[in-house]
């Protein structure tokens, strides 16, 4: 069962200014919270921390089991876990599997970056609407993308454009020619995109804290 829980971290104070709101963290992600030059990074990072530090806790686990795989992804024995943010809002995709996610706010793009990172079927695709329904849809296919390179744990080491996301009746991610098993769940949060990849069917629907 994949679980996603969110947060929003307009109200939360900034931890530069109010260091108690660190207190239960480890030095290490404190410090790490702290080196951000601007508020909203701060806040950011602070949502990151206390939404994690709470799932966590959900399933009987803290902080301190967490070690490092292959490409510096976050792990625990047992949990597959993943985090993401954008704006005011902050992620964590849970499983019993691997799992990635992604959160983008919709913002304006800048001409020519679909035709640099998406495929020609994508770019074809993004062609196909209108502009204002065109944004939309290049920040749904990139959601997509980046939830399935973050379940991969190869992150930015795989290209955008290093395979192909199709959508049509449902959401499918092909690889060399390959169809990838795995499933997309899109979730709506409005002045956002969100898209959730993992290897298991059932997901339960977001949660918010």
């Amino acid at each position: 069962m994949v679980q996603l829980y969110t947060l929003n971290i307009e109200n939360l104070k900034d931890p530069l200014g109010h260091l108690e709101v660190l207190e239960g963290l480890s030095k290490e992600r404190q410090e790490k919270i702290l080196r951000y030059k601007q508020e909203h990074s701060r806040k950011q990072g602070l949502g990151a921390a206390l939404l994690l530090k709470h799932v966590l806790n959900a399933h009987g686990l803290s902080m301190d089991n967490i070690t490092y795989g292959k490409n510096g992804k976050p792990q625990i024995e047992g949990l597959h876990f993943n985090l993401s943010h954008s704006g005011d809002v902050v992620i964590c995709a849970v499983s019993d599997k691997e799992v990635g996610c992604d959160i983008e706010k919709i913002s304006d793009v800048k001409e020519g970056i679909a035709d640099r990172f998406f495929t020609e079927k994508e770019v074809g695709y993004l062609n196909s609407f209108s502009t204002i329904e065109k944004q939309q849809e290049f920040f749904r296919l990139w959601t997509i993308k980046e939830s399935y390179m973050k379940l991969t744990g190869e992150g930015m080491s795989l290209p955008l454009s290093g395979f192909e996301v199709i959508i049509g009746e449902g959401i499918q991610i092909y690889r060399e020619g390959q169809l990838c098993p795995c499933v997309i769940k899109e979730y709506e949060i409005e002045g956002y995109k969100l898209a959730v990849c993992a290897l298991e069917e059932e997901f339960e629907e977001v949660i918010f804290i």
